[in-house]
């Protein structure tokens, strides 16, 4: 490779170090955000819940009765992070073996090309690339999900995610209504809405911010993956850029040395030999 050539290759190796430098630092901006935002998620969730125990334990009504079982798998919609989108394709085949006739909603275009012929019959969902997006995205799918308006027999679905967390892959159910704290000590929360219409409304609203959460969580775990990406590119374009320059080096000493050879002997003069 010529001594141009090598230059040439050392300027592209620059630009695409601070290509990689710009996207590790959008992906560290992002996941510094997602954890000050988690804190707030876990207490709204909270507040939602206590909601819900307070409500349930001052005019008990009869439990809503469920509907097919339905899984939302969040899926990764931008690129460079690694594998995440491969690991929850991998978990399908074993939850679709478990729950035959359970209604399958994923989310992201990414993660439909790596699961489409597997799952042809799902509902695919618009993924989420950022924060900003989280609450217009977590409403589209409960939209999907379609929550009943209250009534004297109201059904609701089975609901089940996948999706990426710190530990791992998470299997988490919102549907049926987990254990609930119990009662807010002291009087009760005055109210002047029926419990048989409050009710739906409050599981709805719990719905949505455990997705949010769950989306977050999902958000923050690609963003971590993707600076571990971003990180290794970074690394590989270094020692690439290294031995570049060594090699850049060594020719342009070695041109220089031909030079000064080939003028050294062009001023001897042709009887000195």
């Amino acid at each position: 490779m010529s001594g141009v050539a090598l230059r040439e290759r050392l300027g592209l190796l620059d630009e695409l170090r601070q290509i990689v430098t710009a996207m590790r630092n959008l992906a560290y901006a992002e996941v510094q955000r997602l954890s000050r935002i988690q804190s707030s998620s876990a207490k709204a969730e909270q507040a939602v819940t206590r909601a819900l125990a307070d409500t349930l334990h001052a005019e008990p009504i009869v439990a809503p009765r469920l509907t097919r079982t339905v899984w939302l798998v969040i899926g990764a919609e931008r690129g460079f992070c690694g594998g995440f989108n491969d690991q929850l394709a991998e978990a399908l085949p074993a939850l679709m073996h478990q729950y035959p006739a359970a209604r399958w909603l994923i989310a992201g275009a990414r993660l439909r090309q790596r699961v489409e012929h597997d799952v042809p019959e799902a509902v695919w969902l618009d993924g989420c690339t950022g924060v900003e997006d989280g609450p217009a995205c977590v409403d589209a799918w409960l939209s999907q999900l379609a929550m009943p308006e209250p009534s004297e027999s109201w059904r609701v679905p089975s609901l089940w995610l996948l999706h990426h967390a710190e530990p791992g892959l998470v299997q988490r159910r919102l549907l049926p209504l987990p254990d609930l704290p119990p009662p807010s000590a002291g009087p009760r929360p005055m109210r002047y809405v029926p419990s048989a219409r409050l009710l739906p409304k409050l599981l709805a609203e719990m719905i949505r911010v455990a997705l949010l959460d769950a989306l977050h969580r999902s958000l923050q775990q690609e963003n971590h993956w993707r600076l571990a990406q971003m990180q290794r590119a970074q690394d590989h374009l270094n020692e690439a850029g290294t031995r570049l320059r060594h090699r850049y080096f060594r020719e342009r000493q070695s041109d220089i040395t031909s030079e000064l050879e080939t003028l050294m002997s062009s001023l001897q003069p042709a009887g000195g030999r």
